[in-house]
């Protein structure tokens, strides 16, 4: 997921948040804690996703630094499917 993405998801919870307390008439202190608790929701959730892409390029990478015996084809196949994961 990129930057921008993660920027989108998290605007949106907070907008979303913020229209919830705004329907119920609720724009006091608990507004404020319930988009703290929707930003803070949506940002674990993309971190959830970065941490567990950089896993993937860590067991990549470690796959590659062991030494394996692979022909340059699969090292630019296995760097391309790295990638390609980070971008949907």
């Amino acid at each position: 997921m990129n930057k921008q993405k993660a920027y989108n998801h998290i605007a949106k919870a907070t907008i979303k948040a913020l229209k919830e307390q705004a329907d119920l008439g609720k724009v006091n202190e608990l507004t404020t804690e319930a988009v703290y608790l929707a930003i803070d929701k949506a940002f674990n959730k993309e971190y959830a996703v970065m941490f567990e892409r950089l896993d993937q390029y860590k067991t990549a990478l470690e796959f590659v630094a062991k030494g394996q015996d692979l022909e340059k084809e699969q090292l630019i196949k296995l760097a391309q499917q790295s990638l390609s994961q980070s971008n949907s």
